[in-house]
């Protein structure tokens, strides 16, 4: 009787003791005091829209998250080539003496992101040859430099517009050979005689980074010749009137680039341009210029160039040039 009489009051307070805990660990909350949370949408983290990384992975000219430098370009590239032949007095086999120099230099800056490229290029170009009795001469010289800005709407085309200049440093001369064996310098072109300035607005087809053609269906080109000398020998004046220093000519014109290895150590370089004047479409002008550059080492070179050219406004008939050289070539 007395164990049942503990264990009774045992149980009592137990039970006591639990309800006092709940009691303690609960807390009525009314509803009607609490406030509200408001959340500014605009004040949280934004994740970047799916849509536009889709976009950036899959347009050629950007990657997402990149440092804005990852879209610049560049390469430099220059050159010295020399060439010289020596033979003595009594050299039976025949020769000249002579020395040729000829510098070159190139360079190429592009960006590209998303939608939008810009490319810059240039080309500079100068050679003398000495040979024996004879007086320092030009055996290459131009000047061009090509701007292009571009904006895409779809994985290969885009609209682009450019400017280019094509010009020289310095006179150029036709030799002839008098009656009494002299030599008469005749001079025929000058710096910015003549000299193409061209602007042009269309379509550019770009399927990779080596390859692209440009349609200008709106291009106006300036022809300059300054230098009223080279007027007394050229007389079609490079299509300028004879009392004027400038000519304007609207056009069609298509211009294809090509720059590629085509084997180890070994680039194709060709730029082929077609110039048509609305005025007189029979009268289309041609010209391609090509190198192939062989690369021996890090710093020597072999380098094949060449230069065809129809223009009606110089001469109603083809123009070629040539060149072949070895020397130093610098890339950055």
């Amino acid at each position: 009787m007395r164990v049942s009489l503990c264990l009774f009051i045992l149980v009592r307070l137990l039970t006591q003791a639990g309800l006092a805990t709940a009691q303690i660990d609960t807390v009525s909350i009314r509803s009607d005091t609490i406030s509200p949370v408001k959340i500014d949408p605009d004040k949280l983290p934004k994740a970047p829209a799916l849509r536009k990384i889709l976009e950036q992975g899959n347009t050629v000219d950007s990657a997402a998250y990149q440092p804005d430098s990852t879209y610049w370009r560049h390469k430099v590239e220059a050159g010295l080539n020399l060439n010289q032949g020596s033979f003595s007095g009594n050299w039976k086999g025949g020769g000249v003496n002579s020395i040729a120099l000829g510098l070159n230099f190139s360079g190429r800056l592009s960006y590209r992101r998303n939608r939008f490229n810009w490319i810059a290029r240039t080309q500079l170009q100068y050679g003398i040859v000495k040979n024996a009795q004879q007086s320092l001469r030009k055996s290459t010289d131009r000047l061009f430099t090509d701007f292009k800005a571009g904006l895409r709407i779809s994985k290969r085309w885009q609209w682009f517009g450019s400017l280019n200049l094509t010009t020289q440093f310095a006179p150029g001369y036709n030799y002839v050979t008098l009656p009494s064996g002299e030599e008469r310098a005749d001079q025929i072109s000058n710096f910015f005689a003549p000299a193409y300035l061209t602007e042009s607005l269309g379509l550019v087809y770009e399927p990779n980074d080596y390859f692209d053609l440009r349609l200008g269906v709106l291009t106006l080109r300036q022809t300059f010749v300054t230098d009223p000398t080279v007027r007394l020998y050229v007389p079609m004046n490079y299509g300028v009137l004879l009392d004027r220093t400038m000519r304007n000519e609207l056009a069609f014109q298509a211009v294809a680039s090509y720059d590629q290895n085509i084997a180890r150590n070994i680039n194709l370089n060709f730029r082929y341009q077609l110039f048509a004047d609305y005025t007189n479409i029979a009268a289309t002008d041609h010209r391609l210029d090509l190198t192939l550059t062989g690369k021996i080492n890090d710093f020597l070179n072999a380098n094949l160039s060449g230069v065809l050219l129809y223009d009606q406004d110089q001469d109603l008939k083809i123009q070629y040039s040539q060149a072949l050289s070895i020397g130093l070539l610098l890339t950055l």
